[in-house]
């Protein structure tokens, strides 16, 4: 018996080019969003306008120190191309901090979505469309939950497998 497709994220292969495509999406959306020339946005991030023009051209990568740099400059969420490389997802603090009084709500409507979506054995484009609220919602709680149990494991209160089992 075969492994079932992970219906919710359709992954990308981890290579050069698709790490390059990444850091030229971060790039080429940075200067569409604020008029920057590759000079303006190499002088905010430390580098060359070279370097800058060989990201956007996917001619070269950028150096995890400048990576982290756009992503202090302009946002971390300018970052989420690469991390869904990798299958992460950026989430802003407001995701993580919130009160264990919202929990059951945005897990409830995170089962609602799945319940619905899931009852043919598919969940299309468009339901997942149609339930983005539902599924921001239970992305919150879960994102909150996983953080918090990731710092339980950090500080050795917690030892579990990541993806389950004891």
């Amino acid at each position: 018996m075969t492994a079932p497709d992970n219906v919710l994220q359709r992954s990308i292969a981890l290579t050069q080019t698709s790490m390059l495509s990444a850091i030229s999406s971060i790039v080429s959306g940075i200067q569409a969003d604020t008029g920057e020339t590759d000079q303006d946005t190499a002088d905010r991030v430390g580098v060359s306008a070279g370097t800058i023009a060989n990201a956007r051209n996917r001619k070269a990568s950028l150096s995890m120190l400048t990576i982290m740099k756009i992503g202090e400059v302009y946002g971390l969420e300018r970052l989420a191309p690469l991390f869904h490389l990798i299958g992460g997802k950026l989430a802003p603090e407001a995701a993580i901090c919130t009160s264990d009084h919202d929990l059951p709500i945005g897990a409830a409507r995170g089962q609602m979505f799945l319940a619905k979506a899931l009852a043919d054995q598919v969940i299309s484009d468009g339901e997942i469309s149609e339930g983005a609220g539902d599924i921001e919602a239970a992305g919150q709680v879960y994102d909150g939950l996983r953080y918090r149990l990731n710092f339980l494991r950090a500080n050795g209160l917690v030892f579990t497998k990541i993806g389950g089992g004891q």
